[in-house]
């Protein structure tokens, strides 16, 4: 008999379909695509899906890209009042976020965490002579966030930047590499498709098929189903 796997609602019909009913608990699930892409914007509105419930959800803002505005579209000030936002402007004080997060989670009864974006201050942080150094920083900071959605069986959304890869054929890759992909038991890409809509496939996935892409639009009111939201 397969086990129940709980997963929180993105609070979009179409993105909920592609994963089989939203972001998977007990594991960390990283979203990355192109700047624009919507990363943000997800996040946004999966912070507002937990928050309305009032429950409590702990937000590194690590590029200043959390906006109340926004947050205020899609839901209310006593959803907003259950966001809990550290904005670390170092990569030092992103990994001191992380190391303080999992008795915040316990007192605060957080059940969801946000990191958007995981990779920004390392990218900054990061060059050929201290390579190695940054990346244990990077492998130690998603390895407590994986224990963190275990013990706590809450699901962690973190958000990847990429940039072109012409090793790969000028594929885009994830900043970080293999660290993120390692650490990530779901692999979400969004990619721009024109106007308001994005696309959103699964590279990679513990319990789905790989490949599978849905679409959606980003609108004043959120992420939105459209009429382009046939699964391939």
């Amino acid at each position: 008999m397969k086990p129940n796997i709980e997963r929180v609602s993105t609070g979009c019909e179409s993105i909920d379909q592609l994963l089989n009913g939203g972001l998977e608990k007990g594991i960390v699930n990283n979203v990355y695509g192109e700047s624009g892409s919507g990363k943000t914007n997800l996040c946004i509105q999966v912070a507002a899906q937990v928050a309305e419930k009032g429950e409590k959800v702990a937000y590194i803002d690590t590029e200043a890209g959390f906006s109340s505005e926004r947050f205020l579209q899609i839901s209310d000030e006593e959803a907003l009042e259950n966001i809990l936002i550290k904005a670390p402007t170092t990569f030092e004080k992103q990994e001191a976020a992380i190391e303080t997060l999992e008795e915040t989670v316990k007192d605060q009864e957080i059940k969801l965490i946000i990191v958007d974006s995981a990779v920004s201050l390392y990218r900054l942080k990061v060059n050929g002579d201290n390579a190695s150094e940054i990346n244990n920083q990077l492998s130690g900071q998603l390895s407590e966030l994986t224990k963190i959605a275990r013990e706590q069986n809450i699901p962690v959304l973190i958000t990847n930047q990429v940039y072109t890869s012409f090793d790969d054929g000028d594929e885009f890759e994830l900043v970080g590499r293999d660290v993120p992909k390692y650490w990530s038991k779901c692999l979400l890409k969004l990619s721009d498709k024109g106007k308001n809509l994005r696309q959103m496939e699964i590279s990679k996935h513990r319990s789905l098929p790989e490949g599978k892409k849905i679409q959606f639009e980003i609108t004043d009111n959120g992420l939105e189903e459209t009429s382009e939201k046939s699964l391939f």
